[in-house]
């Protein structure tokens, strides 16, 4: 392919978490549309991807992956053909096979950015999360761009930065969690109707094992059983453990706090878009705020805080802590059945001219 040297797209907004969002590919899908001028916000980006109708928990172990919006659906590219949906963009996707060359992936980077789109890549620093490619160097040995892990100090061995924050690094092919690409510059299509909207949530939302996974609704009950297992918080732990179960926890509650508020966001728009269907779409949404409502006054009170930090991980350890927060995952798990119930009933009352 006959590509520059060297380019760079200008202005792409950054992604981080923050307060604005939590979630890496919905992130990337609203600073992307925002750089093309698409009118999509994180809240459309979350809903209509499906991540914020996810929780998901490995029933294998306690796994810091747990939230990934991977596993949003059982098949794991649906997520993704979703959130491009939501931008009303086809679906162009690179996936990293053993054949695949690092070749590829950088004609593959080239053409996008060169044709002036930015890239959607999983990996490039750190763990399989979204990022933007905005740029490269040397025919796209080098790239450049927004990545929620960009300034953690476990990788800044491999990462320079320009002067308006993006990163720059050559080792990301030789990072395994580098494993897909997404293109952004692709033909329009139509956005999801009102129905394929409802139909996906429910998806979501269906309690359901994947393999070691409980997904939707049944995850509550693998959280709350892993909580209740005193085996796995002894009293002895060493700091990694505890490390890895305060993560699971927070990860949890993050999860559900970022995607139930803007899930309930977007049914509140569908209700003012569909007024005939309003009571059932702002009953669903009045059930999500019961989730948030939970995490903010009763859940992050018990752990002393919405931190991870020590004084987070011994309040986690105590068994009588850990009974509160299970009747609490209880709790949220039935207002998350009665939204999806609400959601249901729309769904098969819905008006044939909808």
């Amino acid at each position: 392919m006959d590509k520059q040297n060297n380019a760079i797209l200008y202005g792409v907004p950054k992604v981080a978490y923050g307060q604005d969002g939590c979630t890496p590919f919905p992130m990337c899908i609203q600073s992307c549309a925002k750089y093309l001028g698409l009118r999509v916000d994180y809240t459309r980006a979350m809903a209509e991807s499906g991540a914020a109708f996810r929780l998901v928990w490995n029933t294998a172990c306690w796994d810091g992956g747990n939230v990934d919006a991977i596993f949003t659906f059982d098949d794991p590219l649906k997520v993704f053909r979703c959130g491009m949906r939501a931008m009303e963009r086809e679906f162009k996707f690179l996936r990293r096979m053993p054949e695949t060359k690092k070749e590829d992936y950088m004609d593959f980077i080239c053409r996008e950015i060169d044709a002036g789109y930015p890239v959607i890549a999983l990996g490039i620093i750190g763990p399989p999360e979204a990022c933007v490619i905005t740029g490269y160097q040397d025919g796209g040995k080098v790239l450049m761009g927004w990545n929620v892990f960009q300034e953690y100090p476990e990788y800044q061995a491999s990462v320079q930065f320009e002067k308006n924050g993006y990163f720059l690094t050559g080792d990301w092919w030789e990072n395994p969690d580098t494993t897909a690409l997404i293109a952004t510059g692709t033909e329009s299509i139509p956005p999801f109707t009102f129905t394929e909207a409802l139909q996906n949530m429910v998806e979501a939302l269906e309690g359901r094992m994947c393999g070691t996974y409980a997904k939707g609704i049944l995850a509550y009950d693998a959280w709350k059983n892993a909580l209740l297992c005193d085996r796995d918080f002894p009293a002895d732990a060493v700091l990694p453990l505890q490390v890895e179960r305060m993560m699971c926890q927070g990860d949890a509650m993050d999860c559900l706090s970022d995607g139930r508020s803007h899930g309930a966001k977007y049914l509140r728009r569908l209700a003012e878009q569909h007024p005939a269907m309003a009571p059932g779409l702002n009953a669903a949404a009045g059930e999500l705020d019961g989730i948030l409502t939970i995490i903010w006054k009763e859940m992050v009170p018990v752990l002393g805080g919405c931190e991870r930090g020590e004084a987070q991980m011994r309040q986690l350890a105590k068994a009588e802590n850990r009974r509160l927060l299970a009747g609490q995952i209880e709790r949220m798990k039935a207002h998350d059945e009665r939204a999806y119930n609400y959601i249901r009933e729309v769904l098969d009352g819905k008006s044939p001219n909808i």
